[in-house]
């Protein structure tokens, strides 16, 4: 588990650092029709989303569905909509006041959230599954829901509710009204595991989309870097951004991607967990660029809730991590070291 220990390394090492406080489409231009030859893909439904492997290589079939396979694995942990996954087991237990152990891997996520709770001052909060099943976003039952219910649901604590031992890796809620939802990070850790996974075949030249979520795996076979096109929030299904990756995660959240509307209000799915109302700030959509897909998801999430000023300073602390930031102007912010990725707005 190379990569997704490094991953969690790094998170430490920020947390340190800072004292605790669209879906992307690729462009697959450029690659010979010899290379495409000795290509393999795959396209599955899981997570709730459109999962497409794309591998090069002698070795590229068998590498995509071993990825697959471990992808399929780790939705028995962590999807909330299967019954009996790991996940849903652990809530319900932790809710009766049990210690409960957990799976190396759901572990690894539910610390990684925690720390993520720390890290933005609770701006992701990975406790509030209530919460998010009250308003329903992205179901048949969406409705808005009484401030009453709300209210009922909102905790001081947020994610300090969960307590994690380390020795004995189990889970503690501190308040039964805790309900981990990992839908922020843990799609982000299935595409590290499915890139270690690849590697681990001898896979050296793969892409991977999990609906917002794009994971690179070295270079395009022609030693080019992949193109990552970021979409236009304000118009869903025209192109605002590209930019230029090999072997990084990027990740792309917005308001536009799942909402309802109500007596003419749009309501999208990125909870605040301050006010248990959909986000409304500065901020509609984050794209975010790293080695690790897990902190991508986390921080393309965080940053919208957290808004531009917030979001980004929070962002350039960060060694490796990059963002684009696109606000309700239609302002397009980036981060210090953007440069280096050769973003491109459409139409400039």
């Amino acid at each position: 588990m190379r990569n997704i220990w490094r991953c969690i390394i790094c998170l430490d090492a920020v947390l340190a650092l800072t004292g605790c406080q669209a879906q992307s489409e690729t462009d697959f231009s450029g690659i010979t029709t010899a290379n495409a030859d000795e290509s393999y893909e795959d396209t599955r439904e899981l997570m709730g989303t459109v999962v497409m492997v794309r591998a090069y290589g002698q070795h590229a079939e068998d590498g995509v569905n071993a990825a697959f396979q471990r992808a399929e694995e780790l939705e028995q942990i962590f999807s909330t909509t299967i019954d009996n996954t790991e996940l849903n087991q652990v809530n319900k237990a932790a809710k009766a006041g049990e210690a409960v152990t957990l799976s190396d891997d759901c572990f690894q996520v539910v610390k990684a959230a925690m720390d993520f709770g720390r890290l933005t001052n609770g701006a992701l909060d990975c406790t509030m599954g209530d919460l998010i099943d009250l308003w329903g976003i992205g179901t048949d039952h969406a409705a808005v829901p009484s401030q009453e219910n709300i209210d009922a649901l909102l905790r001081e604590n947020g994610w300090q509710d969960v307590t994690l031992d380390e020795t004995t890796q189990t889970v503690t809620f501190e308040d039964p009204a805790v309900t981990l939802h990992l839908g922020a990070i843990a799609k982000g850790y299935i595409s590290d595991a499915m890139k270690e996974t690849l590697e681990e075949t001898g896979v050296t030249s793969a892409i991977m989309s999990l609906g917002g979520n794009v994971m690179t795996l070295g270079s395009k076979p022609d030693n080019s870097r992949w193109t990552v096109a970021v979409t236009d929030p304000f118009s869903p299904d025209e192109l605002i951004a590209t930019l230029k990756v090999s072997g990084q995660a990027v990740v792309t959240s917005g308001n536009y991607e799942r909402y309802f509307e109500e007596d003419g209000v749009r309501y999208h799915h990125i909870l605040d967990p301050s006010t248990g109302f959909p986000s409304d700030s500065d901020v509609v959509s984050t794209t975010i660029i790293s080695d690790c897909g897990m902190n991508c998801d986390a921080l393309s999430t965080a940053t919208i809730i957290l808004g531009a000023e917030k979001g980004m300073a929070l962002i350039n602390r960060m060694d490796g991590t990059e963002a684009v930031f696109i606000k309700t102007d239609g302002t397009i912010l980036t981060s210090d070291h953007m440069a280096a990725y050769d973003l491109q707005e459409i139409g400039t």
